[in-house]
């Protein structure tokens, strides 16, 4: 029996120099709006998203961890009675894949409630055991967020994004922050992917440029939030 493999879709962000999203065009048609291309960017010298320019990084612990999703999935999906390698073999990458959605989405659910929370809005059901602790640790460095969901772009670079968190220290120090989510062992210390390092580095050299960098001015944090170990932050 055949098993169709779900296909899946690769999303860009675009922005414009003076850091507006621009992530839709216009169909030809008048008929709604299409994701943004390469072509349309080039076309209106649009600036890729910083996390775009990195994806041509190799990113070594996302990289195993996807493996072992692969693993995971072959394991509890044998092949089916006269299906090809071939075949198989794509039905389980597809199949590998849907546990990134699924940690993709909840990411997704803990930075709305973040928002939400620092908005004064309600937090949804549920989701204040993730943001809670993000509150409390805020308050314990002393943190003043100035700027939250802010785009910055780098025409000179070319390149932009859109920054979680802009703040100062408890010294008026200058740091970035990014929230991330990921799946924690109780017994480690996370530890961030070096993409995940420049692209709080590119945040800030796009705020306050790249001398304070360099004269380690600002500071950048990837801050992570555990998605099965709730209260860890």
């Amino acid at each position: 029996m055949a098993v169709i493999a779900k296909p899946q879709s690769i999303s860009s962000h675009w922005y414009t120099n003076k850091g507006t999203a621009a992530h839709k065009q216009p169909k030809a048609n008048g008929d709604g709006e299409r994701s943004t291309t390469i072509r349309d960017a080039r076309r209106l010298s649009l600036l890729p998203s910083v996390t775009n320019v990195l994806g041509v990084l190799s990113k070594g612990g996302l990289i195993n961890w996807q493996l072992n999703q692969v693993g995971l999935a072959a394991h509890g999906n044998p092949p089916t009675e006269g299906e090809s390698a071939d075949y198989y073999a794509k039905r389980i990458v597809a199949k590998s894949k849907e546990s990134t959605d699924d940690a993709a989405d909840m990411g997704s659910k803990i930075h709305k409630a973040i928002e939400d929370h620092y908005d004064g809005n309600e937090v949804e059901e549920g989701m204040s055991p993730y943001v809670l602790p993000v509150v409390a640790w805020q308050e314990s460095k002393g943190l003043k967020f100035i700027e939250r969901e802010t785009i910055l772009a780098n025409s000179e670079r070319g390149y932009a994004g859109m920054c979680d968190v802009v703040g100062l220290g408890s010294a008026n120090q200058m740091f970035i922050i990014d929230w991330k989510t990921r799946k924690t062992d109780p017994k480690k210390k996370v530890k961030s992917y070096e993409t995940e390092l420049l692209q709080v580095a590119a945040y800030a050299a796009s705020r306050w440029g790249e001398k304070a960098i360099m004269d380690r001015q600002v500071h950048g944090a990837t801050v992570y939030v555990s998605r099965n170990e709730v209260g860890r932050v």
